[in-house]
């Protein structure tokens, strides 16, 4: 009764050691994601086309490791973000932030856009307005044209 009291024990004991272990395991993969997520829309100091969750190089491993214990430490995204502008500039963000110079960045395409359409409105209609001053025929000279071609045809 105790042997089987003990094996019990013991199956249970490594019943929640598994689970324990699976649960750190699962919060390590959901830490790692969110380390990914985070570097992704950081851009690397190194190789500045990608991000810091692309990117192998040494700083961008540094970069990955200190967000991750930013995060363990219980900082939140914004707080991890504050501290890489803070260390690196505005440039460091892959999305440029909409305000000041770079409220120009998302701006400009919309004012381009909206002046080509006005420019191209404009070429439209001036060429419409030109193709009816040609179409415009005297009667006169129409009349003309008719009674030459009936006397060339007979």
């Amino acid at each position: 009764m105790k042997s089987l009291l003990l094996g019990k024990l013991a199956a249970a004991t490594l019943l929640v050691g598994i689970l324990l272990s699976s649960l750190a395991s699962a919060q390590e993969v959901q830490l790692q994601d969110r380390v990914f997520e985070i570097a992704g829309q950081l851009r690397c100091p190194v190789c500045v086309s990608e991000s810091v969750a692309d990117s192998n190089a040494q700083l961008a491993q540094q970069m990955r490791l200190l967000i991750q214990q930013q995060l363990q430490e219980g900082r939140s995204e914004a707080e991890i973000f504050a501290y890489f502008t803070n260390r690196y500039g505005d440039w460091i963000m892959l999305d440029p932030p909409k305000r000041g110079v770079h409220l120009l960045v998302w701006l400009l395409p919309i004012v381009a856009l909206i002046v080509g359409v006005v420019v191209l409105t404009m070429a439209v209609r001036r060429w419409l307005a030109r193709s009816q001053e040609r179409a415009e025929v005297d009667q006169a000279d129409l009349e003309r044209v008719r009674a030459e071609l009936r006397a060339g045809d007979s």
